[in-house]
Protein backbone atom coordinates (compact mmCIF):
# COMPACT_ATOMS: atom_id res chain seq x y z
CA UNK A 1 0.00 0.00 0.00
CA UNK A 2 3.10 2.19 0.48
CA UNK A 3 4.58 1.62 -2.72
CA UNK A 4 1.53 2.22 -4.24
CA UNK A 5 0.54 5.68 -2.65
CA UNK A 6 4.33 6.48 -2.47
CA UNK A 7 3.91 5.73 -7.17
CA UNK A 8 1.23 7.88 -7.18
CA UNK A 9 2.96 10.67 -5.26
CA UNK A 10 5.62 10.11 -7.87
CA UNK A 11 3.26 10.40 -11.08
CA UNK A 12 1.60 13.57 -9.65
CA UNK A 13 4.64 15.32 -8.97
CA UNK A 14 5.98 14.68 -12.31
CA UNK A 15 2.40 15.49 -14.00
CA UNK A 16 2.97 19.08 -11.60
CA UNK A 17 6.16 19.62 -13.47
CA UNK A 18 5.39 18.69 -16.94
CA UNK A 19 2.70 21.29 -16.31
CA UNK A 20 4.78 23.47 -15.35
CA UNK A 21 6.98 23.26 -17.91
CA UNK A 22 4.68 23.31 -20.52
CA UNK A 23 3.11 26.21 -19.38
CA UNK A 24 6.83 28.40 -18.94
CA UNK A 25 7.08 26.92 -23.02
CA UNK A 26 3.81 28.28 -23.82
CA UNK A 27 4.43 31.61 -22.32
CA UNK A 28 7.86 31.79 -24.01
CA UNK A 29 6.46 31.01 -27.43
CA UNK A 30 3.81 33.69 -26.37
CA UNK A 31 5.91 36.47 -25.37
CA UNK A 32 8.75 36.07 -28.31
CA UNK A 33 5.93 35.58 -31.03
CA UNK A 34 5.67 39.59 -30.81
CA UNK A 35 9.18 40.11 -32.37
CA UNK A 36 8.42 38.45 -35.95
CA UNK A 37 5.08 40.51 -35.66
CA UNK A 38 7.02 43.77 -35.42
CA UNK A 39 9.51 42.63 -38.26
CA UNK A 40 6.73 41.67 -41.01
CA UNK A 41 4.69 44.27 -39.80
CA UNK A 42 6.13 47.71 -38.60
CA UNK A 43 5.71 49.45 -35.24
CA UNK A 44 2.11 50.34 -36.34
CA UNK A 45 1.14 47.27 -36.50
CA UNK A 46 2.84 46.00 -33.37
CA UNK A 47 1.72 49.12 -31.64
CA UNK A 48 -1.99 48.33 -32.30
CA UNK A 49 -1.66 44.46 -31.56
CA UNK A 50 -0.23 45.94 -27.85
CA UNK A 51 -2.93 47.92 -27.40
CA UNK A 52 -5.53 45.47 -28.24
CA UNK A 53 -4.00 42.48 -26.48
CA UNK A 54 -4.15 43.70 -23.05
CA UNK A 55 -7.70 43.98 -22.70
CA UNK A 56 -8.03 40.92 -24.79
CA UNK A 57 -6.08 39.03 -21.92
CA UNK A 58 -8.15 41.26 -19.29
CA UNK A 59 -11.23 39.91 -20.58
CA UNK A 60 -9.85 36.51 -21.48
CA UNK A 61 -9.03 35.88 -17.21
CA UNK A 62 -12.23 37.27 -16.23
CA UNK A 63 -13.46 35.02 -18.35
CA UNK A 64 -11.33 32.02 -17.26
CA UNK A 65 -8.89 32.41 -14.56
CA UNK A 66 -10.52 30.75 -11.57
CA UNK A 67 -12.31 28.31 -13.88
CA UNK A 68 -9.78 25.23 -14.74
CA UNK A 69 -8.75 25.81 -10.77
CA UNK A 70 -12.10 25.72 -9.23
CA UNK A 71 -12.82 22.34 -12.12
CA UNK A 72 -10.20 20.86 -10.93
CA UNK A 73 -10.94 21.24 -6.86
CA UNK A 74 -14.02 19.58 -7.14
CA UNK A 75 -13.60 17.38 -9.40
CA UNK A 76 -10.35 16.37 -7.17
CA UNK A 77 -12.90 15.64 -4.28
CA UNK A 78 -15.47 13.84 -6.33
CA UNK A 79 -12.79 11.48 -7.77
CA UNK A 80 -11.44 11.00 -4.20
CA UNK A 81 -15.02 9.89 -3.19
CA UNK A 82 -15.78 7.75 -5.92
CA UNK A 83 -18.73 9.57 -6.76
CA UNK A 84 -18.48 9.32 -10.62
CA UNK A 85 -21.51 10.85 -11.34
CA UNK A 86 -20.41 14.26 -9.23
CA UNK A 87 -17.52 14.53 -11.46
CA UNK A 88 -19.90 14.71 -15.00
CA UNK A 89 -22.17 16.95 -13.28
CA UNK A 90 -19.24 19.10 -12.71
CA UNK A 91 -18.29 19.27 -15.78
CA UNK A 92 -21.38 19.48 -17.28
CA UNK A 93 -22.20 22.91 -14.82
CA UNK A 94 -18.53 23.79 -16.45
CA UNK A 95 -19.53 23.85 -19.62
CA UNK A 96 -22.75 25.17 -19.38
CA UNK A 97 -21.69 28.42 -16.79
CA UNK A 98 -18.47 28.80 -19.37
CA UNK A 99 -19.86 28.42 -22.81
CA UNK A 100 -22.71 31.37 -21.62
CA UNK A 101 -19.92 33.51 -20.30
CA UNK A 102 -17.78 32.84 -23.85
CA UNK A 103 -21.27 33.65 -25.91
CA UNK A 104 -21.94 36.96 -23.99
CA UNK A 105 -17.67 37.82 -24.33
CA UNK A 106 -17.65 37.44 -27.77
CA UNK A 107 -20.69 39.40 -28.47
CA UNK A 108 -19.75 42.10 -26.25
CA UNK A 109 -16.60 42.21 -27.48
CA UNK A 110 -17.78 41.78 -31.21
CA UNK A 111 -20.96 43.95 -31.07
CA UNK A 112 -18.60 46.75 -28.90
CA UNK A 113 -15.58 46.56 -30.75
CA UNK A 114 -16.64 50.53 -32.23
CA UNK A 115 -17.11 51.52 -28.45
CA UNK A 116 -13.64 50.27 -26.82
CA UNK A 117 -12.02 51.74 -30.19
CA UNK A 118 -13.50 55.38 -28.84
CA UNK A 119 -12.92 54.15 -25.29
CA UNK A 120 -9.27 53.53 -26.35
CA UNK A 121 -8.85 56.86 -28.42
CA UNK A 122 -7.71 55.02 -31.50
CA UNK A 123 -10.07 53.44 -34.58
CA UNK A 124 -7.47 51.60 -35.52
CA UNK A 125 -8.06 49.33 -33.00
CA UNK A 126 -11.46 48.15 -34.25
CA UNK A 127 -10.52 45.35 -36.31
CA UNK A 128 -8.42 43.85 -34.01
CA UNK A 129 -11.28 43.77 -31.20
CA UNK A 130 -13.53 42.17 -33.18
CA UNK A 131 -10.88 39.65 -34.68
CA UNK A 132 -9.77 38.85 -31.09
CA UNK A 133 -13.43 38.16 -30.27
CA UNK A 134 -14.01 35.12 -31.61
CA UNK A 135 -11.61 33.45 -29.05
CA UNK A 136 -14.02 33.97 -26.85
CA UNK A 137 -16.15 31.81 -28.10
CA UNK A 138 -13.70 28.25 -27.22
CA UNK A 139 -11.00 29.78 -24.54
CA UNK A 140 -14.07 29.29 -21.72
CA UNK A 141 -15.10 25.83 -22.63
CA UNK A 142 -11.32 24.90 -22.94
CA UNK A 143 -10.69 26.07 -19.57
CA UNK A 144 -12.92 23.68 -18.19
CA UNK A 145 -11.74 20.92 -20.12
CA UNK A 146 -8.01 21.42 -18.75
CA UNK A 147 -9.77 21.71 -15.02
CA UNK A 148 -11.55 18.81 -15.49
CA UNK A 149 -8.04 16.56 -16.83
CA UNK A 150 -6.50 18.19 -13.77
CA UNK A 151 -8.54 17.42 -11.61
CA UNK A 152 -8.57 13.55 -12.89
CA UNK A 153 -4.78 13.59 -12.54
CA UNK A 154 -4.50 14.28 -16.17
CA UNK A 155 -1.15 16.59 -16.72
CA UNK A 156 0.04 15.43 -19.71
CA UNK A 157 -3.22 16.30 -21.81
CA UNK A 158 -3.67 19.52 -20.58
CA UNK A 159 0.17 20.43 -21.28
CA UNK A 160 0.44 19.27 -24.60
CA UNK A 161 -2.75 21.47 -25.37
CA UNK A 162 -1.18 24.13 -23.68
CA UNK A 163 1.55 23.66 -26.20
CA UNK A 164 -0.66 23.42 -28.94
CA UNK A 165 -2.63 26.43 -28.47
CA UNK A 166 0.62 29.09 -28.25
CA UNK A 167 2.58 27.05 -31.41
CA UNK A 168 -0.74 27.06 -33.83
CA UNK A 169 -1.33 30.53 -32.62
CA UNK A 170 2.05 31.76 -33.54
CA UNK A 171 2.46 29.94 -36.59
CA UNK A 172 -1.19 31.04 -37.88
CA UNK A 173 -0.05 34.81 -37.29
CA UNK A 174 2.77 34.90 -38.94
CA UNK A 175 1.14 33.17 -42.16
CA UNK A 176 -2.06 35.56 -41.88
CA UNK A 177 0.74 38.69 -41.80
CA UNK A 178 2.73 37.50 -44.24
CA UNK A 179 -0.52 37.06 -46.76
CA UNK A 180 -1.95 39.62 -45.97
CA UNK A 181 1.20 41.55 -46.27
CA UNK A 182 1.59 40.42 -49.95
CA UNK A 183 -2.02 41.74 -50.90
CA UNK A 184 -0.85 45.12 -48.86
CA UNK A 185 -3.43 45.29 -46.11
CA UNK A 186 -3.86 48.23 -44.14
CA UNK A 187 -1.95 48.25 -41.02
CA UNK A 188 -5.42 48.09 -38.82
CA UNK A 189 -6.38 44.63 -41.18
CA UNK A 190 -3.31 43.70 -40.58
CA UNK A 191 -3.19 44.14 -36.50
CA UNK A 192 -6.42 41.95 -36.78
CA UNK A 193 -4.93 39.25 -38.99
CA UNK A 194 -2.46 38.82 -35.89
CA UNK A 195 -5.24 38.77 -33.38
CA UNK A 196 -7.10 36.13 -34.65
CA UNK A 197 -4.32 34.10 -34.29
CA UNK A 198 -5.46 33.45 -30.75
CA UNK A 199 -8.58 32.05 -31.76
CA UNK A 200 -6.86 29.84 -34.12
CA UNK A 201 -4.51 28.66 -31.59
CA UNK A 202 -7.70 28.07 -28.76
CA UNK A 203 -9.36 26.10 -31.56
CA UNK A 204 -6.56 23.50 -32.07
CA UNK A 205 -5.92 22.73 -28.73
CA UNK A 206 -9.56 22.16 -28.17
CA UNK A 207 -9.27 19.73 -30.78
CA UNK A 208 -6.60 18.04 -29.13
CA UNK A 209 -8.45 17.75 -25.79
CA UNK A 210 -11.23 16.51 -27.28
CA UNK A 211 -9.94 14.08 -29.54
CA UNK A 212 -8.19 12.32 -26.89
CA UNK A 213 -10.98 12.55 -24.55
CA UNK A 214 -12.83 10.68 -27.02
CA UNK A 215 -10.04 8.10 -27.20
CA UNK A 216 -9.63 7.75 -24.10
CA UNK A 217 -13.57 7.18 -23.21
CA UNK A 218 -13.71 5.06 -26.39
CA UNK A 219 -11.06 2.38 -24.93
CA UNK A 220 -12.37 2.58 -21.57
CA UNK A 221 -15.71 1.33 -22.93
CA UNK A 222 -13.96 -1.30 -24.90
CA UNK A 223 -11.89 -2.51 -21.60
CA UNK A 224 -15.19 -2.70 -19.86
CA UNK A 225 -16.92 -4.56 -22.60
CA UNK A 226 -13.98 -7.19 -23.07
CA UNK A 227 -13.70 -7.64 -19.05
CA UNK A 228 -17.31 -7.91 -17.92
CA UNK A 229 -17.12 -4.57 -15.84
CA UNK A 230 -20.46 -3.16 -14.53
CA UNK A 231 -20.23 -0.32 -16.66
CA UNK A 232 -19.94 3.44 -15.25
CA UNK A 233 -22.60 5.94 -14.74
CA UNK A 234 -22.28 7.72 -18.40
CA UNK A 235 -22.24 11.57 -19.18
CA UNK A 236 -26.00 11.47 -20.36
CA UNK A 237 -27.18 9.66 -17.24
CA UNK A 238 -25.19 11.66 -14.79
CA UNK A 239 -26.50 15.18 -16.23
CA UNK A 240 -30.42 13.86 -16.47
CA UNK A 241 -30.79 15.58 -12.86
CA UNK A 242 -30.00 19.48 -13.75
CA UNK A 243 -31.14 20.23 -10.36
CA UNK A 244 -27.73 18.74 -8.95
CA UNK A 245 -25.73 20.64 -12.22
CA UNK A 246 -27.45 24.25 -11.07
CA UNK A 247 -26.29 23.13 -7.68
CA UNK A 248 -22.54 22.44 -8.94
CA UNK A 249 -22.66 26.06 -11.13
CA UNK A 250 -23.61 27.94 -7.93
CA UNK A 251 -20.36 25.87 -5.98
CA UNK A 252 -17.87 26.23 -9.44
CA UNK A 253 -19.05 30.44 -9.25
CA UNK A 254 -18.20 30.74 -5.51
CA UNK A 255 -15.13 28.68 -5.74
CA UNK A 256 -13.46 30.28 -8.68
CA UNK A 257 -15.05 34.03 -8.03
CA UNK A 258 -12.16 35.19 -5.17
CA UNK A 259 -9.31 33.43 -7.76
CA UNK A 260 -10.54 35.69 -10.52
CA UNK A 261 -10.04 38.59 -8.24
CA UNK A 262 -6.69 37.87 -7.25
CA UNK A 263 -5.72 37.14 -11.09
CA UNK A 264 -7.54 40.07 -12.76
CA UNK A 265 -5.51 42.81 -11.41
CA UNK A 266 -2.09 42.09 -12.91
CA UNK A 267 -3.99 42.63 -16.37
CA UNK A 268 -5.09 45.65 -15.30
CA UNK A 269 -1.51 47.27 -14.93
CA UNK A 270 -1.02 46.83 -19.16
CA UNK A 271 -4.69 47.82 -19.60
CA UNK A 272 -4.34 51.46 -18.07
CA UNK A 273 -1.55 51.94 -20.69
CA UNK A 274 -4.26 50.78 -23.25
CA UNK A 275 -6.39 53.57 -22.47
CA UNK A 276 -4.77 56.61 -21.40
CA UNK A 277 -1.15 56.50 -23.52
CA UNK A 278 -2.71 55.97 -27.06
CA UNK A 279 -5.32 58.89 -25.96
CA UNK A 280 -2.64 61.05 -24.06
CA UNK A 281 -0.57 60.71 -27.19
CA UNK A 282 -3.35 62.12 -29.73
CA UNK A 283 -3.74 64.71 -27.52
CA UNK A 284 0.22 65.53 -27.64
CA UNK A 285 -0.48 66.48 -31.62
CA UNK A 286 0.00 62.58 -32.60
CA UNK A 287 -2.26 61.23 -35.53
CA UNK A 288 -4.15 57.99 -34.44
CA UNK A 289 -1.58 56.06 -36.68
CA UNK A 290 1.65 57.85 -35.74
CA UNK A 291 0.30 57.16 -32.11
CA UNK A 292 -0.16 53.47 -32.98
CA UNK A 293 3.41 53.66 -34.22
CA UNK A 294 4.62 55.03 -31.09
CA UNK A 295 2.77 52.69 -28.64
CA UNK A 296 4.90 49.97 -30.85
CA UNK A 297 8.30 51.49 -29.96
CA UNK A 298 6.80 51.85 -26.59
CA UNK A 299 6.51 47.86 -26.51
CA UNK A 300 9.64 46.67 -27.59
CA UNK A 301 11.53 46.07 -24.24
CA UNK A 302 8.36 44.48 -22.97
CA UNK A 303 8.87 40.80 -23.97
CA UNK A 304 12.38 40.49 -23.17
CA UNK A 305 11.43 42.24 -19.71
CA UNK A 306 8.23 39.56 -19.24
CA UNK A 307 11.02 36.72 -19.81
CA UNK A 308 12.82 37.92 -16.68
CA UNK A 309 9.49 38.17 -14.82
CA UNK A 310 8.89 35.20 -15.84
CA UNK A 311 11.99 33.01 -14.96
CA UNK A 312 11.99 34.73 -11.61
CA UNK A 313 8.18 33.94 -10.68
CA UNK A 314 8.97 30.36 -11.99
CA UNK A 315 12.05 29.91 -9.86
CA UNK A 316 9.25 31.12 -6.94
CA UNK A 317 6.27 29.01 -7.82
CA UNK A 318 8.64 25.61 -6.88
CA UNK A 319 9.36 27.17 -3.24
CA UNK A 320 5.62 27.48 -2.39
CA UNK A 321 5.12 24.10 -1.44
CA UNK A 322 7.86 24.37 0.88
CA UNK A 323 6.87 27.80 2.14
CA UNK A 324 3.28 26.46 2.53
CA UNK A 325 4.59 23.47 4.67
CA UNK A 326 6.75 25.39 6.89
CA UNK A 327 3.79 28.03 7.51
CA UNK A 328 1.56 25.14 8.46
CA UNK A 329 4.18 23.59 10.39
CA UNK A 330 4.92 26.93 12.34
CA UNK A 331 8.68 26.96 11.50
CA UNK A 332 9.43 30.53 11.30
CA UNK A 333 12.82 29.99 10.50
CA UNK A 334 12.54 27.98 7.74
CA UNK A 335 9.51 30.50 6.45
CA UNK A 336 12.77 32.96 6.72
CA UNK A 337 14.95 30.93 5.32
CA UNK A 338 12.63 30.40 2.30
CA UNK A 339 11.49 33.83 1.43
CA UNK A 340 14.93 35.09 1.94
CA UNK A 341 16.43 32.70 -0.73
CA UNK A 342 13.79 33.87 -3.42
CA UNK A 343 14.44 37.35 -2.94
CA UNK A 344 18.73 36.71 -3.04
CA UNK A 345 17.99 34.72 -6.22
CA UNK A 346 15.81 37.50 -8.01
CA UNK A 347 17.98 40.32 -6.94
CA UNK A 348 21.12 38.22 -8.41
CA UNK A 349 18.74 37.51 -11.66
CA UNK A 350 16.82 40.46 -12.33
CA UNK A 351 19.45 42.95 -11.40
CA UNK A 352 21.48 41.55 -13.89
CA UNK A 353 19.04 40.90 -16.62
CA UNK A 354 18.21 44.68 -16.37
CA UNK A 355 21.75 45.92 -16.42
CA UNK A 356 22.67 43.30 -19.11
CA UNK A 357 19.65 44.79 -21.36
CA UNK A 358 20.77 48.41 -20.16
CA UNK A 359 24.21 47.88 -21.45
CA UNK A 360 23.01 46.37 -25.03
CA UNK A 361 19.50 47.95 -25.37
CA UNK A 362 20.59 49.80 -28.89
CA UNK A 363 22.11 46.32 -30.08
CA UNK A 364 19.22 43.99 -29.12
CA UNK A 365 16.66 47.14 -30.72
CA UNK A 366 17.95 46.67 -33.80
CA UNK A 367 18.96 43.22 -33.55
CA UNK A 368 15.24 42.02 -32.97
CA UNK A 369 13.48 45.39 -34.09
CA UNK A 370 16.11 46.02 -37.25
CA UNK A 371 16.25 49.35 -35.87
CA UNK A 372 17.66 51.43 -33.11
CA UNK A 373 14.48 53.80 -32.58
CA UNK A 374 13.10 54.51 -29.09
CA UNK A 375 16.73 53.20 -27.78
CA UNK A 376 16.08 55.88 -24.23
CA UNK A 377 12.35 54.23 -23.75
CA UNK A 378 14.04 50.74 -24.38
CA UNK A 379 16.30 51.62 -21.68
CA UNK A 380 13.68 52.83 -19.18
CA UNK A 381 11.03 49.95 -19.77
CA UNK A 382 14.60 47.39 -19.29
CA UNK A 383 14.83 48.86 -15.99
CA UNK A 384 11.51 47.82 -14.92
CA UNK A 385 13.14 44.00 -15.27
CA UNK A 386 13.64 44.53 -11.61
CA UNK A 387 11.32 45.61 -10.10
CA UNK A 388 8.27 43.88 -11.98
CA UNK A 389 10.74 40.45 -10.90
CA UNK A 390 10.08 41.15 -7.42
CA UNK A 391 6.76 42.28 -7.05
CA UNK A 392 6.03 38.93 -8.80
CA UNK A 393 8.28 36.89 -6.26
CA UNK A 394 7.09 38.82 -3.39
CA UNK A 395 3.16 37.87 -4.80
CA UNK A 396 4.25 34.48 -4.98
CA UNK A 397 5.50 34.17 -1.59
CA UNK A 398 2.65 36.21 -0.36
CA UNK A 399 0.18 33.38 -1.62
CA UNK A 400 3.00 30.84 0.30
CA UNK A 401 2.02 32.64 3.78
CA UNK A 402 -1.75 32.61 3.08
CA UNK A 403 -1.74 36.38 2.28
CA UNK A 404 -4.18 35.93 -0.62
CA UNK A 405 -5.41 39.13 -0.88
CA UNK A 406 -2.28 41.50 -0.37
CA UNK A 407 -0.59 41.10 -3.84
CA UNK A 408 -4.07 41.98 -5.79
CA UNK A 409 -4.69 45.20 -3.03
CA UNK A 410 -0.56 46.06 -4.03
CA UNK A 411 -1.39 46.04 -7.92
CA UNK A 412 -4.39 47.91 -7.43
CA UNK A 413 -2.87 50.60 -6.08
CA UNK A 414 0.17 50.59 -8.31
CA UNK A 415 -2.34 50.20 -11.10
CA UNK A 416 -3.85 53.89 -9.50
CA UNK A 417 -0.35 55.18 -9.57
CA UNK A 418 0.63 54.57 -12.89
CA UNK A 419 -2.25 55.95 -14.49
CA UNK A 420 -2.10 59.24 -12.34
CA UNK A 421 1.56 59.40 -13.53
CA UNK A 422 0.70 58.38 -17.28
CA UNK A 423 -1.68 61.63 -17.16
CA UNK A 424 0.96 64.22 -15.47
CA UNK A 425 4.30 62.66 -17.53
CA UNK A 426 3.41 61.09 -21.19
CA UNK A 427 2.01 65.20 -21.95
CA UNK A 428 5.54 66.47 -21.19
CA UNK A 429 8.02 63.97 -21.34
CA UNK A 430 5.76 61.25 -24.23
CA UNK A 431 6.77 57.51 -24.55
CA UNK A 432 9.65 58.43 -22.06
CA UNK A 433 7.51 59.44 -19.73
CA UNK A 434 5.10 56.47 -19.82
CA UNK A 435 8.06 54.21 -18.95
CA UNK A 436 8.61 55.92 -15.97
CA UNK A 437 5.45 56.02 -14.60
CA UNK A 438 5.87 51.95 -15.60
CA UNK A 439 9.21 51.80 -13.46
CA UNK A 440 7.61 54.18 -10.52
CA UNK A 441 4.00 51.87 -10.18
CA UNK A 442 6.28 48.51 -10.35
CA UNK A 443 9.01 50.15 -7.84
CA UNK A 444 5.73 50.76 -5.33
CA UNK A 445 4.24 47.32 -5.71
CA UNK A 446 7.31 45.74 -5.31
CA UNK A 447 8.25 47.69 -1.96
CA UNK A 448 4.40 47.10 -0.59
CA UNK A 449 4.74 43.46 -1.39
CA UNK A 450 8.22 43.04 0.42
CA UNK A 451 6.86 45.17 3.50
CA UNK A 452 3.70 42.72 3.27
CA UNK A 453 5.95 39.69 3.15
CA UNK A 454 7.98 41.23 6.61
CA UNK A 455 4.76 41.62 8.37
CA UNK A 456 3.34 37.62 7.27
CA UNK A 457 6.73 36.18 8.71
CA UNK A 458 8.37 36.40 5.69
CA UNK A 459 12.05 37.95 4.83
CA UNK A 460 11.62 42.03 4.00
CA UNK A 461 12.49 44.74 2.85
CA UNK A 462 16.02 44.51 4.94
CA UNK A 463 16.82 41.71 2.60
CA UNK A 464 17.07 44.11 -0.39
CA UNK A 465 19.82 45.93 1.18
CA UNK A 466 21.62 42.43 0.79
CA UNK A 467 25.41 42.94 0.05
CA UNK A 468 24.53 46.34 -2.01
CA UNK A 469 28.48 47.47 -1.90
CA UNK A 470 29.03 43.94 -3.83
CA UNK A 471 26.40 43.70 -5.83
CA UNK A 472 26.67 47.38 -7.07
CA UNK A 473 30.63 46.53 -8.41
CA UNK A 474 29.69 43.52 -9.86
CA UNK A 475 26.96 45.11 -12.22
CA UNK A 476 28.86 47.85 -12.49
CA UNK A 477 31.99 46.02 -13.94
CA UNK A 478 29.71 43.67 -15.87
CA UNK A 479 27.48 46.27 -17.78
CA UNK A 480 30.98 48.52 -18.16
CA UNK A 481 32.62 45.07 -20.10
CA UNK A 482 29.42 44.38 -21.98
CA UNK A 483 29.18 47.51 -23.37
CA UNK A 484 32.96 47.79 -24.35
CA UNK A 485 33.05 44.73 -26.42
CA UNK A 486 29.32 45.01 -27.89
CA UNK A 487 30.26 48.42 -28.92
CA UNK A 488 33.71 47.06 -30.30
CA UNK A 489 31.94 44.16 -32.04
CA UNK A 490 29.50 45.74 -33.51
CA UNK A 491 32.04 48.07 -35.13
CA UNK A 492 34.05 45.44 -36.15
CA UNK A 493 31.03 43.83 -37.83
CA UNK A 494 30.48 46.90 -39.90
CA UNK A 495 27.29 47.86 -37.85
CA UNK A 496 23.83 46.65 -39.41
CA UNK A 497 21.34 44.65 -38.17
CA UNK A 498 24.01 41.69 -38.72
CA UNK A 499 26.43 43.61 -36.33
CA UNK A 500 23.56 44.47 -33.80
CA UNK A 501 23.12 40.47 -33.74
CA UNK A 502 26.68 39.27 -33.30
CA UNK A 503 27.22 42.70 -30.69
CA UNK A 504 23.95 40.94 -28.67
CA UNK A 505 24.93 37.48 -28.79
CA UNK A 506 28.35 37.95 -27.79
CA UNK A 507 27.45 40.66 -25.07
CA UNK A 508 24.79 38.28 -23.90
CA UNK A 509 27.44 35.57 -23.21
CA UNK A 510 30.12 37.55 -21.40
CA UNK A 511 27.51 39.26 -19.09
CA UNK A 512 26.44 35.77 -17.74
CA UNK A 513 29.66 34.30 -17.48
CA UNK A 514 31.29 37.78 -16.04
CA UNK A 515 28.60 38.24 -13.48
CA UNK A 516 29.01 34.92 -12.23
CA UNK A 517 32.42 34.68 -11.65
CA UNK A 518 32.12 37.87 -9.97
CA UNK A 519 29.21 36.38 -8.05
CA UNK A 520 31.33 33.70 -6.54
CA UNK A 521 34.39 35.89 -6.13
CA UNK A 522 32.67 38.68 -4.36
CA UNK A 523 30.84 35.87 -1.90
CA UNK A 524 27.30 37.10 -3.33
CA UNK A 525 26.74 33.42 -4.12
CA UNK A 526 28.24 30.35 -1.53
CA UNK A 527 29.19 26.98 -2.90
CA UNK A 528 26.52 25.32 -0.81
CA UNK A 529 23.99 26.91 -2.71
CA UNK A 530 25.27 26.45 -6.13
CA UNK A 531 25.30 22.84 -5.13
CA UNK A 532 21.36 22.36 -4.90
CA UNK A 533 21.41 23.52 -8.17
CA UNK A 534 19.78 20.39 -10.24
CA UNK A 535 22.75 18.42 -12.57
CA UNK A 536 25.44 21.11 -13.02
CA UNK A 537 25.14 22.12 -9.21
CA UNK A 538 28.14 20.09 -8.04
CA UNK A 539 30.34 21.08 -10.51
CA UNK A 540 29.33 24.72 -10.31
CA UNK A 541 30.06 24.13 -6.57
CA UNK A 542 33.80 23.26 -7.05
CA UNK A 543 34.69 25.66 -9.30
CA UNK A 544 33.22 28.36 -6.79
CA UNK A 545 35.15 26.85 -4.31
CA UNK A 546 38.28 27.15 -6.52
CA UNK A 547 37.62 30.54 -7.30
CA UNK A 548 36.75 31.82 -3.38
CA UNK A 549 39.93 29.37 -2.41
CA UNK A 550 42.19 31.47 -4.66
CA UNK A 551 41.20 34.81 -3.53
Amino acid sequence: MKKQHTAHTGVVVQGALLLGLATVTSKLLGTLQKIPLQNIAGDGVFGIYNTVYPFYILLTVIATAGIPIAVARLVADAEAAHDRTGTYQIAAAGLTMMSITGVVGFVAMYMGAGNIAGWIGNMHTEAAIRASSYAMLILPILAVLRGYDQGRGRMATTAVSQVVEQTARVIVMIVLLLVLYVYESTEAELAAGAAFGSFAGALFAFMVLVITMVRRRWKSVQHMRATGTIQAPTIRNSISDMSGVWLWMRRLAWTALPICLGAVVVPMMNVVDTFTLPRLLNESGASELEAMEQFGVYSRAFPLVQLVTMVASSLAVGLVPALVLAQRSGDAKQVQSLTAAAMKWTWLLAAASAVGLIALAAHVNAALYMEDKGTLVFVLVACTALPGALQAVCAAMLQGVGAVAAPALHLLVAALVKVSLNVWLVPTFGLEGAALSALASLSLAALLGARSLARAGGAGPSVWAWGSARLALALAAMGGAVWLTATAVAHLCGGGRGGASAATAIGVLLGALLFGALAVTLRLVRPAELAALPKVGRRLAALATRLTRDN
